[in-house]
């Protein structure tokens, strides 16, 4: 990638995972919210958190820092998760997204255009599109929400998630 893109929102939520700063275009993000009772079905791959229902959808959670190599996968300790927000985003083969991150700072107007990084700073899959100037001068580099899950994981938590919709029914059928 050379020289500058055109911005992909003027609104980007700023966000932290490790020491470093990202964004994701606030289109992309329907909500930040706090941590749910989580379910971990057995089987399920890091760095999956677990699912959640909010109202009747289903919701997996997903530790970003894990998904993208920037921290070790670690079992969830259900302690350091309540403080991690999750940014809950459009679905993913059929199954909406909500994204572990360590803090959220802001949500801030784009202040140019998105900077291309360097081909030796491009992450493996395009997740990564660049580095942005925000309002009050803060930068951060913004990610291409729709590439952070490749395709096998897409198609295996859509797997996973209906396998837990049927245990649902089978436990609804037993109490109704």
């Amino acid at each position: 990638m050379e020289g500058s893109k055109a911005p992909v929102s003027v609104a980007v939520v700023i966000f932290r995972l490790v020491d470093t700063c990202y964004g994701l275009p606030a289109p992309a993000v329907r909500e930040c919210m706090s941590m749910p009772a989580l379910v971990r079905p057995a089987g399920t791959p890091a760095p999956v958190l677990g699912f959640f229902r909010l109202g009747a959808e289903g919701v997996v959670a997903i530790d970003l820092a894990a998904l993208l190599g920037l921290r070790n996968w670690s079992v969830p300790d259900d302690d350091a998760m309540l403080y991690r927000p999750l940014l809950l985003c459009g679905p993913a083969a059929g199954v909406k997204v909500a994204f572990m991150v360590d803090s959220v700072l802001d949500v801030r107007q784009m202040a140019g255009a998105v900077t291309a990084l360097p081909a030796e700073g491009v992450p493996a899959g395009g997740w990564l599109t660049g580095e942005v100037e925000l309002a009050g001068g803060m930068t951060a580099l913004l990610m291409d929400p729709d590439r952070l899950l490749m395709e096998r994981e897409r198609r295996r938590i859509e797997s996973l998630a209906l396998d837990a919709a049927l245990r649902d029914a089978l436990w609804e059928r037993a109490d109704g």
